[in-house]
C-alpha cells in the first residue's frame, strides 16, 4: 500500500492481544515486534496500537506495549480504555505520541471541550453500537444540549 500511495499516506492500526473474531497466540510478542520493525522500516506514517482487548479490558495478556513503542520511529498512536489522566500519564511519560479515543467520541461529540474543561462524559450505549442506523451514532446530545433539557 505504501509503495502505491506512499508511506506518508500510510497508517496501520494492530492489536496484539484482542481476542476478537476468536484470534489468539500464545506468546504474540516476537510476532509484532518483527511486524513493527517490518512497518517501521517502511517509513509508514503512523502506528495506531489497540492496548488490551478492542473495547474491552487493557490487561486481557501481558505484552510490552512499550517496546512497540521503542521499535517504531515515526508516530506512535495508543488506544482502549484511555481517560484524560490516564492518557497525560501516557503522553508526559512519552509512551506514546497521540492517543485515539474511539468510543467516547461516539457518546461525547463534544468530547475535547470536555476534557479541556473537566466535565463528566456520557456513558456509551453498547446495545445501539454496529446496529446499522443514526441511534447511538449521532443522537448523543452536546454538553450544553444535556444541560439545557
Amino acid at each position: 500500500m505504501a509503495n502505491e500511495i506512499g508511506a506518508d499516506r500510510t497508517g496501520v492500526r494492530l492489536s496484539p492481544v484482542s481476542p476478537a473474531n476468536g484470534i489468539s497466540c500464545t506468546d504474540p510478542q516476537p510476532q509484532y515486534d518483527y511486524i513493527v520493525d517490518q512497518l517501521s522500516a517502511q517509513n509508514i506514517v503512523y502506528l495506531h496500537i489497540v492496548e488490551g482487548a478492542t473495547g474491552g479490558p487493557r490487561d486481557v495478556a501481558p505484552f510490552d506495549f512499550d517496546g512497540l513503542r521503542r521499535r517504531f520511529k515515526n508516530t506512535y498512536m495508543a488506544n482502549n480504555g484511555y481517560g484524560l489522566d490516564l492518557a497525560n500519564v501516557h503522553l508526559n511519560a512519552d509512551k506514546a505520541d497521540l492517543i485515539a479515543f474511539g468510543r467516547p467520541f461516539i457518546s461525547n461529540p463534544d468530547l475535547v471541550e470536555r476534557l479541556a474543561t473537566g466535565a463528566p462524559l456520557a456513558a456509551l450505549d453498547p446495545a445501539t453500537l454496529y446496529g446499522g442506523g443514526a441511534k447511538g451514532y449521532i443522537d448523543y446530545p452536546t454538553l450544553a444540549n444535556a444541560n439545557a433539557a
